[in-house]
């Protein structure tokens, strides 16, 4: 019979983990299987996000956004100047660029104390990390007080599997 000490010390050999332990013979012994390559791949290639990341915006360019797992609603794009007609609307964003582009709905966003402020929704095209993404829902608000101009929220962030490094960023 091992010792306590004896049996921390024991370790699989390279290649295998330790999956409980197993009877051999008239000892408790370690049971080591081959480490599951696939599964140990799959965790260690998810993104990891700063707290804000420089992402391309079709039809925009480049700008820097504030990845919030915080916030559980659609992402948020600076909207100035909205002008909702019929399927459309039309607004000035990053740069003062204006555009128009295909509203997909709307979206009612508690702000606080209450205050419900209804933002019209959006789908852009865009590349984060090297990586692109397209159809991705946004809502317009006035996010001319903020630090970035883009909000990528949680479902975003779930919808990829990334993770956030808080200690990341532009």
């Amino acid at each position: 019979m091992l010792t306590f000490k004896q049996f921390v010390e024991k370790h699989c050999w390279k290649g295998y983990v330790k999956r409980g332990m197993k009877k051999k013979g008239k000892r408790m012994v370690n049971n080591c299987v081959k480490e599951d390559v696939d599964t140990h791949t799959a965790r260690l290639s998810r993104p990891v996000l700063g707290v804000t990341e420089i992402i391309d915006i079709e039809g925009i360019g480049k700008v820097e956004a504030k990845i919030d797992s915080g916030n559980e609603a659609y992402n948020v794009l600076l909207g100035l100047d909205i002008d909702h007609h019929g399927d459309e609307c039309t607004f000035t964003t990053v740069n003062n660029k204006r555009m128009t582009l295909p509203c997909t709905g709307s979206v009612d966003i508690n702000i606080g104390s209450g205050n419900i402020e209804s933002r019209p929704t959006v789908e852009l095209n865009f590349t984060i990390q090297g990586k692109h993404y397209t159809g991705i829902t946004f809502s317009l608000a006035d996010r001319a007080q903020n630090d970035q101009p883009v909000l990528i929220g949680e479902p975003f962030v779930k919808k990829i599997n990334a993770l956030i490094d808080v200690k990341q960023g532009v």
